[in-house]
């Protein structure tokens, strides 16, 4: 298939709306809730068996001392709480309060929720499977080019 540079103009044009659309929900959704984009994306990679602060720095790029500053400061929010491993005492795990995250996210992401499900009922099962295979793939290239990019 020929490539039409209308189209790929297009399509780079509402990826980038996509993406603005995105960074500030999610910076409005920090603010509401009194943190820092950093600090709230932070908090939303907190599985429930927690991490490690080292985990954190793997999986975010920031520097163990950014992390410690992190969650210090969600700590001091009561979002965060630290934890000694009951298998090794010299590790500490970073647990989320998750009575706190749903208290002040849950209102908000029940509502996005809610828009998003109706978005998605517009489509096939086949178009959703697509849909899904399509972001699935695209945040593998994100992350393949940010590995180049902290690489370079």
């Amino acid at each position: 298939m020929k490539n039409n540079p209308a189209n790929e103009h297009n399509a780079v044009n509402l990826g980038q709306q996509f993406s603005l659309a995105l960074i500030m929900f999610h910076q409005t959704v920090a603010e509401k809730v009194g943190l820092n984009l950093t600090d709230y994306k932070v908090l939303g990679l907190i599985p429930v068996e927690g991490l490690t602060a080292g985990e954190i720095a793997l999986k975010t790029g920031l520097s163990t001392g950014m992390v410690t500053t992190v969650v210090d400061r969600l700590e001091n929010k009561d979002f965060v709480y630290r934890e000694r491993d009951p298998k090794d005492r010299r590790k500490v795990i970073i647990k989320a309060n998750f009575g706190k995250v749903g208290a002040e996210l849950g209102p908000i992401f029940q509502s996005f929720g809610q828009a998003m499900s109706e978005v998605m009922s517009a489509y096939s099962p086949e178009e959703n499977k697509l849909i899904q295979e399509y972001i699935m793939k695209s945040t593998e290239v994100f992350k393949q080019e940010t590995e180049k990019l902290n690489q370079g």
